[in-house]
């Protein structure tokens, strides 16, 4: 009987190149603004490398998590705000306001003696106008932060466009002339943001992260 014998797999003569990652397409806009500046399915392509950078860095930084606890504070300090405000009221109000009125219904149920629910609320009024502040203190950091992250997204991403630029044989301008509209580095650098998922970027804050990687590009004398 003859003798069957499990051929061997071919030898690999070398390594096989890893797929190109797929680039997301940029959006139909994003590629207008880009093809208005140079119309070159090259430079469109860039633009669309540029556009994942800054998806990436953004993503990196902000998040949806974070989105949603900045969105919570919010809401917690316009509660907080709106019941302190409504509890002072019924503090500081006369024996006819409303808000007296009905906070002292609400203590005659609960403790049976309409005055026992301002006694016992002043600690939570005292506790809800310091939490108030601090959550409005809060927003603001987060606001702060938010804007921080957006220039370091869009710091992440100018010196690739600069780089872009020089490529493409196009000049890098920061100032337009009169009152035309942001120069064409700046115009796509926020379009590239917006097309990222960041609406955050405005052309004040791209134009100083071109400024800065521009800094960082040029020579030092010595």
């Amino acid at each position: 009987m003859a003798k069957h014998t499990r051929s061997a797999p071919p030898a690999r003569t070398s390594k096989q190149p890893a797929a190109p990652v797929k680039r997301k397409k940029p959006s139909k806009r994003l590629e207008r603004i880009a093809r208005q500046i140079k119309d070159s399915d090259e430079f469109v392509d860039h633009v669309a490398g540029l556009c994942s950078r800054y998806r990436h860095e953004h993503a990196l930084h902000g998040g949806t998590a974070q989105a949603a606890i900045r969105q919570s504070t919010r809401a917690f300090h316009r509660h907080a705000t709106a019941l302190a405000l409504w509890l002072q009221q019924a503090h500081d109000g006369a024996a006819t306001a409303v808000e007296r009125e009905a906070l002292d219904r609400i203590g005659n149920l609960l403790h049976g003696a309409p005055g026992a629910a301002r006694t016992q609320s002043a600690p939570i009024l005292a506790w809800l106008t310091r939490a108030g502040q601090a959550a409005e203190a809060s927003i603001a950091k987060a606001a702060r932060r938010q804007n921080d992250q957006a220039g370091s997204a869009a710091r992440a991403v100018a010196e690739g466009l600069r780089a872009t630029f020089e490529y493409h044989k196009l000049k890098v301008t920061l100032s337009a002339a009169g009152m035309q509209q942001a120069p064409n580095a700046v115009l796509l650098l926020c379009a590239i943001a917006r097309d990222a998922g960041d609406d955050s970027l405005d052309p004040d804050t791209a134009r100083a992260a071109l400024r800065e990687t521009g800094r960082a590009r040029r020579p030092v004398s010595s």
